[in-house]
């Protein structure tokens, strides 16, 4: 074998190489935030931002529900509003797979944008230049609704609307690990709730609206016999479920926010579809909505968006979408 021995001039060349390409990866990496996209860099002392534009922010925060909840092929209810508010707020899925609400009490504080460096410190979280936006630094923490009339994203990243959707993993049976007491669950959502509402707070921000959204309905029929394939117990019951949606309505009526009842709702819609087909079974029509047993299908994600659509045209008219948005020069 003959060897082929580099020469100086290429051993140059490959550490130049190797140079740039860390520096351009280094530079094109943009450092996690919970609030605004933004890349920062320093030369010769001066620190300039660089921000994304984004559009004021929808943030859906729950458990498996919301995470499978963004595939459109399966009618996804934040798929569905993620369309509903193009180019008026961008949608964010925070779901997370097999929590419950004290799992998510774990993660909340890195999924709610912070508004202040330090609790009850009034600064704003970014010392941004004062030119050539002056006001920049303010709009990155007030809650404002800068884009009714002209549509355009801007700097404002504003959280909008907070939709907390946790209880079905709650709501299993005590031997399950997942399980989480009625009581502590309340808590959860009373924590937060009240990172938001709270002026000691870090993430305080007392224009953004909370949707509290209650756990769906079980399908009893369709659990019992996925627990007896796997020669286990059943770790959910509709009549424990209801509970807990129970629970999640006293708690935002007690901290004043706005409630979804999707489990009522769909409690409903089976109910009047045993009585279209003149069926007595109690167990009869969950599975025309549930995937599972406690996922929502495509049915039962449209029932939803479509109870967060009336609930949010009811509550808070103002953040229905405008319907026409004509282009610049045309008509």
């Amino acid at each position: 074998m003959n060897w082929v021995w580099p020469t100086l001039g290429n051993l140059m060349l490959l550490v130049m190489t190797i140079m740039i390409a860390y520096h351009t990866h280094s530079q094109s990496t943009l450092p996690h935030t919970n609030s605004l996209a933004r890349r920062q860099s320093t030369v010769n002392g001066s620190t300039s931002i660089y921000m994304y534009p984004t559009y004021d922010v929808l943030l859906v925060f729950g458990d498996s529900n919301t995470q499978f909840a963004n595939d459109p092929v399966k009618n996804g209810f934040v798929a569905q509003l993620a369309e509903f508010y193009q180019r008026q707020m961008d949608v964010l899925n925070r779901g997370f797979r097999g929590y419950n609400a004290s799992s998510a009490r774990q993660v909340v504080n890195d999924v709610l944008p912070k508004t202040k460096i330090n609790s009850g410190n009034a600064t704003p979280l970014f010392n941004v230049p004062q030119s050539p936006l002056p006001d920049l630094s303010a709009r990155a923490v007030q809650a404002l609704w800068p884009y009714q009339k002209r549509n355009l994203p801007g700097i404002s990243n504003v959280l909008r609307l907070l939709i907390i959707f946790f209880g079905t993993n709650d709501s299993r049976i005590p031997s399950s690990k997942a399980y989480n007491p009625i009581d502590q669950y309340a808590e959860d959502l009373k924590y937060m709730i009240s990172l938001v509402q709270s002026q000691d707070s870090e993430h305080y921000s007392p224009d953004t609206k909370i949707l509290i959204i209650t756990p769906p309905v079980v399908g009893d029929r369709v659990i019992q016999q996925l627990a007896k394939s796997r020669n286990t117990e059943p770790e959910w019951y509709n009549n424990r479920t209801k509970t807990y949606a129970d629970k999640a309505i006293e708690v935002a009526k007690a901290a004043n926010v706005t409630y979804a009842d999707l489990h009522t709702t769909m409690e409903d819609v089976v109910a009047d579809y045993r009585k279209n087909i003149s069926s007595t079974d109690e167990l009869e029509g969950y599975d025309n909505y549930l995937i599972d047993g406690i996922h929502l299908n495509a049915n039962g994600s449209t029932i939803l968006f479509n109870l967060l659509h009336e609930t949010i045209a009811n509550t808070w008219p103002e953040l229905i979408p405008l319907t026409s948005d004509p282009a610049p020069n045309t008509t």
